[in-house]
């Protein structure tokens, strides 16, 4: 019983993250929205919002339109001693018009 709990409490929790702003350019009209996940953790981030995000930097820029996915990018930030890739930071581009 007491092991059923435990594999309770340890499923609980936020199985969303949340995408947070990690670069872009004013000029160029991009902004880059970045979640790190690892091997032990491996959810999915909300890329709604990234998107909601990217569309109120574009906005604060002063572009007038939604922004648009452009592609993403993985980076493998740490590895084990097998060659896994614990930590990955997955970022996406968005494109701001108007």
């Amino acid at each position: 019983m007491s092991a059923l709990f435990f594999v309770a409490a340890c499923s609980g929790g936020d199985r969303v993250i949340k995408p947070d702003q990690s670069g872009g350019s004013k000029a160029d009209g991009v902004v880059s929205m970045s979640s790190t996940v690892s091997l032990f953790h491996p959810f999915e981030p909300d890329w709604n919002v990234a998107h909601e995000g990217a569309a109120t930097r574009c906005r604060s820029w002063g572009y007038k339109s939604q922004p648009t996915f452009t592609g993403t990018r993985e980076f493998c930030q740490a590895w084990d001693k097998h060659g896994r890739c614990m930590e990955t930071q997955l970022t996406r581009y968005y494109e701001c018009h108007g």
